[in-house]
């Protein structure tokens, strides 16, 4: 009978040892890294109209915010790329929570908002000859689920932020900054030595295996853009020169009203070139410029030498991206529509 109720006895701890372990698993808040929990956001960017009276294309955007909404599993986060509207100030009002009110149906579920601020952000209704400086901070305090992580003064115009356990790790940068009104366009955009040595130490202090760039300017332009092309300045390539030298994924932005994307490998030279020299990229960075969500009506010219890379520029026709990260592997799916069902048209992965 002892002999009964010693093996009764070692049974039962060897359960509550195991419906322990089993416990523990389940009650993690944070699932571990590569166990099959996908992480999504989508990216989108340049939704303005065209004139005063219609300064957001919203017959579009709502259409995509639909899509969006319809999409399982939902995203966690949705980043806007910059110009949201044909103005940064109209009839006496900022245009920025207007604009924000038509995304009510997805941060209603829970898809938290972000934003990149873009050039018309700072325009006022009578010019777009002028960035101004009231606008910047109007759209500062218009968003302030977006970090405060930034450099002093940058506050939700560049910020950073983690997912995933610490596998992704996201940033935010500004290319318009502005310290007073300025008549000087430069739409080209600009990194400060400021902002860039924030960007630095921002991604010194992450593991993240995932690393993605946000900002409304591209480095590359495939577009007829030709009065603001990034070699108006080489801050553009020295950042991009850090974006490859720490493997960051992707490269995503607006500004120009297209869909285009390339993985930026050793083929193709810096724009401007560096000096000493920069004669080749080693870390495949992906470009991706999603440019309409709205603005525009397509069908623009493409510089021939871009004519190899996926560039897509169909009339009417708008985008957004869907970005999955799963371990080592990002997936993104990219939809073009107009204002019915948005269909998958582009996909790519990048393994890291």
């Amino acid at each position: 009978m002892i002999k009964n109720m010693s093996l009764k006895i070692v049974a039962i701890t060897l359960l509550i040892v195991v419906v322990t372990m089993l416990s523990g698993c389940n009650n993690s808040t944070e699932p571990p890294v590569g166990t099959g929990e996908t992480f999504r956001f989508v990216f989108l960017a340049d939704s303005r109209g065209e004139a005063l009276d219609h300064p957001v294309n919203d017959t579009v955007l709502n259409a995509i915010i639909t899509q969006i909404s319809m999409l399982s599993p939902k995203p966690s986060f949705v980043m806007f790329g910059g110009d949201m509207s044909y103005r940064g100030y109209i009839d006496t009002a900022y245009t920025f929570q207007a604009w924000k009110n038509l995304f009510a149906p997805l941060t209603g579920s829970g898809i938290t908002l972000y934003a990149a601020v873009g050039n018309h952000e700072l325009y006022h209704q009578h010019s777009s000859y002028g960035l101004l400086k009231v606008n910047q901070q109007a759209f500062q305090s218009a968003f302030p689920e977006s970090p405060s992580n930034g450099p002093v003064g940058y506050e939700h115009l560049a910020y950073s932020f983690s997912a995933q356990g610490g596998n992704a790790f996201f940033a935010v940068l500004d290319p318009y900054f502005l310290t007073m009104d300025t008549t000087h366009e430069g739409l080209g955009g600009d990194i400060e030595y400021i902002q860039m040595q924030w960007l630095r130490s921002q991604v010194a202090q992450t593991s993240a295996k995932h690393k993605f760039l946000f900002i409304h300017t591209p480095y590359y332009y495939v577009s007829s853009d030709t009065a603001e092309p990034s070699g108006s300045n080489q801050t553009l390539t020295t950042l991009w020169s850090f974006l490859d030298s720490n493997k960051f994924d992707m490269y995503a932005c607006g500004h120009s009203h297209l869909y285009a994307r390339k993985t930026i490998d050793s083929t193709i030279l810096p724009e401007p070139q560096t000096t000493p020299p920069t004669s080749k990229w080693r870390n495949n960075v992906v470009q991706l410029i999603n440019g309409t969500c709205g603005a525009g009506s397509g069908g623009g010219y493409i510089d021939p030498q871009f004519s190899s890379w996926n560039v897509h520029n169909a009339h009417k026709t708008y985008y957004f991206s869907v970005v999955d990260i799963l371990g080592s592997t990002v997936t993104v799916n990219s939809y073009s529509g107009y204002t019915g069902v948005y269909t998958v048209f582009d996909t790519f992965t990048i393994t890291r």
